[in-house]
Formats: structure tokens, C-alpha cells, sequence
């Protein structure tokens, strides 16, 4: 141009204030990260309540030899059993949100998982399990089945974020999902193997510890999509929201 060029500066927003690129993005950070936090916030609302039903069980409920469900067939642990597990299924909920917000391609595959584990906790929140063994109902089968979904759908979500993640946590925490989760198996009654490595005297612990597992994983998680908590992968430079990425500049006038 004969007088003047123009050219956009990333810290500046329109009228030449502080834009995205600076301190002025800070209250559209807190809303792209909000999801992350209450799904943070809804994984340790679920280990408290988990807590509680262990606590509050007293005798009535081996912690070694019974399942975790089983809570839920009394009436003083019924309702801190189902409100912890919907607590986890909103931090699922919230963290595929954030995911959403944060990283909307790349977190797809993550979202469907971790939408399906919130459905599987829902279900089994709605459906109790059989109240005796040997016996079998339709509602019993859909609680089996839906924690199956759980817990097979929530290690392969942080397995997939935390492959592109530069941390080790989440990873560490998928990994030993998947190994409790094939000792669980192992050792559950009905098991050709649970006899020999005798599985009936533990196989409740190794669910609780897999519970426990889960329920850090989805914090972990949480914490990758408030977009702050855990780095990018080598190779793959950060992801700026799109809020932050159109808009963010104005044309600053200088001569030539």
C-alpha cells in the first residue's frame, strides 16, 4: 500500500486492547477449561461417596470376597453407592465436554468412550444387581454387562489421550486399569483359572482397586481437558481453543 501497511498483532484485540493472546483471554481460558474441572471435581465426589459405602457397610459387605454392587442391596449404603456412581458418570460427561472445548478432533475417538463409560455407569446405577448368587435377571444382566462396557471403555479413552500426552500418569493409570481389570476376570468366580489361583478369596479387592484405578483415570483425564494440566505429545505443538484462535487480532497502523 502507497501510505500505509496493515498488520495484525496477536496480543492485541480489537480497538487495540489485550486480546486472546494475553492476559485478556484469562476469563475465556476459565470457560474453555470449566468442563476439566467439574469433571475433576465429579471423579472426587465419587471416591468420597465410594468411601463412605465402605465405611458405613460396616460387617455387612466382605470388602475381600464381594462385589462393590453389593452396597447397593442395603439401605444404609444404597444411596452413597448410586450417587457415586452418578457423580462419575457427570465427570465423564464433563470431561468429554472439555474435551470438546479444547480439542475437538483430535479427542473424538476419547469423547465416544468416555460418553459410552457414562452411559455403562448410568445403567448400572439404574439397574441393581442380583440381590443372591445363582440367580439371574434381566436387570442383573444389564448391570453386568453395563460395567462391562466401564470398565473396558474408560482404560482405552486414557490410553487414547495419553498417548499424545506428554506425561506418564494417565498412561501409567490406563496400563494398570487393563491389568486389574484381566486379573479381575481371572479371578471371578466362573473362571476356569479362579480355583487354582484362588480367586473367591480376593476378587472383591481387585475390583475395588480397579474402581479406584477408573476413578483416577477420570480425573487425570479431566485434567487434560481443562487444557492446562497436562503437555502435548513431541511433534504435535499445543492446540489453541477455536475462540482463541479467530478474532484474537486488530489491525495496528504503521508507516512505511
Amino acid at each position: 500500500m502507497s501510505g500505509r501497511d496493515v498488520r495484525h498483532r496477536p496480543d492485541e484485540g480489537p480497538g487495540g486492547g489485550r486480546g486472546s493472546g494475553g492476559g485478556g483471554n484469562l476469563g475465556n481460558g476459565g470457560e474453555l477449561g470449566r468442563g476439566g474441572e467439574l469433571g475433576r471435581g465429579g471423579a472426587v465426589l465419587a471416591a468420597v461417596a465410594m468411601g463412605y459405602a465402605h465405611l458405613a457397610a460396616g460387617g455387612t459387605v466382605d470388602p475381600m470376597g464381594d462385589l462393590v454392587s453389593d452396597y447397593a442391596l442395603h439401605d444404609a449404603t444404597a444411596w452413597a453407592l448410586v450417587g457415586g456412581t452418578l457423580a462419575l458418570a457427570s465427570a465423564c460427561l464433563w470431561t468429554a465436554y472439555g474435551l470438546a472445548r479444547t480439542d475437538p478432533v483430535r479427542s473424538a475417538a476419547a469423547r465416544v468412550l468416555l460418553v459410552a463409560g457414562a452411559l455403562g455407569l448410568l445403567l448400572t446405577a439404574v439397574f441393581p444387581t442380583d440381590a443372591a448368587p445363582g440367580v439371574t435377571s434381566i436387570a442383573g444382566e444389564i448391570h453386568r454387562w453395563s460395567a462391562a462396557v466401564v470398565f473396558t471403555a474408560l482404560p482405552c479413552a486414557g490410553r487414547l489421550l495419553g498417548r499424545r500426552s506428554g506425561g506418564v500418569a494417565l498412561p501409567a493409570v490406563s496400563a494398570a486399569c487393563v491389568a486389574l481389570l484381566a486379573l479381575f476376570l481371572a479371578a471371578h468366580p466362573g473362571s476356569p483359572i479362579a480355583e487354582p489361583i484362588g480367586g473367591p478369596g480376593y476378587y472383591g479387592l481387585v475390583e475395588r482397586l480397579l474402581l479406584l484405578a477408573e476413578i483416577t483415570l477420570v480425573f487425570l483425564a479431566a485434567g487434560h481437558a481443562s487444557g492446562r494440566a497436562l503437555p502435548e505429545a513431541a511433534g504435535h505443538p499445543p492446540r489453541r481453543p477455536a475462540a482463541a484462535r479467530h478474532g484474537s487480532g486488530a489491525p495496528v497502523l504503521q508507516h512505511k
